[in-house]
């Protein structure tokens, strides 16, 4: 099997712990891991002060990352100034900071061991999750569909206080990261049941799910170059999409919810779904792809900072 069969077959198959980690150049990952181990402990009411203090020197660390996040706000506000862009440009490192910290809770939270009581359930606060319920209690299959924004890691933990789901996500390159995201997010029920991540290599295991009236949450804003993209406004200017929502919707008759998550200033969570979208898809992937960039840019305008400005997404050559 050739290298580029191999790592599409293990991009499809669920991460397996492997002693080949323990080798050494997998000691840097180990040591990062180990200190948001120790940056899990600390307690809650501190999470977003440390976090907002790390977003702070990554700033300083991360110069490229800073550039292309400065690119991308400059293209899409080009009615604020600059001194309004350079203070949305570091709120948003504080808001990567504070996603790390909420990565270390859903790690290691208490809902991983008593997920039916866990502290983390006094975080957040559901708007409309009638229109969730509602989609489900229709057996079509429901994908749940929440943007790129730096309260990913949370919003997969408050969805399942809610609901059973499947999650969809991208496999990192490097195995032993891939192994350990896949294991932090994955979630266990009181009655045994698991919300454990797809891969989103994995279209035939993402239809059966939906085909079985079950639920799949799905993360498709980001830059897309692969074979069948449509360049499709965002904010204005043509970026490469990813048509797959409208694609599996239109395979498997699914429902498909929106769902944006904000934090908030007082160190709590809203959860908001909108209703499931009507007429959708449409036939006209174009004209769908840009239905849902408009939901999203309703949301980033209502929620700069939150939003994730250090990935490529319109392919800036130079910044």
């Amino acid at each position: 099997m050739s290298k580029a069969a191999n790592k599409s077959a293990r991009r499809k198959q669920a991460p397996q712990f492997k002693k080949a980690f323990l080798h050494p150049k997998y000691w840097g990952i180990w040591a990062g891991l180990g200190l948001l181990r120790l940056l899990a402990f600390t307690p809650y009411s501190w999470k977003q002060p440390v976090g907002k203090a790390l977003g702070n020197l990554m700033y300083w660390l991360a110069p490229k990352r800073r550039r292309l996040a400065k690119a991308n706000i400059a293209l899409c506000f080009n009615d604020k100034t600059e001194t309004e862009r350079q203070t949305l440009l570091k709120q948003h490192f504080e808001s990567l900071g504070i996603g790390l910290m909420e990565m270390g809770m859903v790690w290691w939270g208490q809902h991983k061991r008593d997920h039916d009581h866990a502290f983390e359930r006094s975080l957040v606060r559901f708007i409309g999750k009638e229109h969730l319920l509602n989609a489900q209690a229709q057996n079509k299959g429901v994908l749940i569909l929440a943007p790129h924004f730096t309260t990913l890691e949370v919003t997969g933990l408050f969805i399942s206080f809610l609901t059973h789901y499947h999650a969809v996500y991208r496999p990192h390159d490097n195995e032993l990261m891939d192994y350990l995201i896949a294991k932090g997010r994955s979630i266990q029920f009181s009655n045994g049941d698991q919300v454990k991540p797809v891969s989103n290599a994995n279209t035939r295991q993402m239809l059966k799910v939906l085909k079985a009236g079950q639920s799949l949450t799905i993360l498709p804003d980001q830059r897309y170059r692969a074979k069948g993209h449509v360049e499709v406004p965002f904010f204005g200017h043509n970026a490469k999409s990813n048509p797959a929502t409208s694609k599996i919707a239109k395979l498997t008759g699914c429902l498909v919810v929106p769902t944006f998550t904000r934090r908030l200033d007082d160190g709590r969570y809203e959860v908001e779904f909108l209703p499931a979208l009507e007429n959708f898809p449409s036939g006209d992937d174009y004209a769908d792809t840009l239905r849902l960039h408009q939901l999203y840019e309703t949301e980033i305008r209502r929620n700069p900072a939150q939003y994730l400005w250090v990935h490529n997404r319109w392919n800036l050559k130079h910044y």
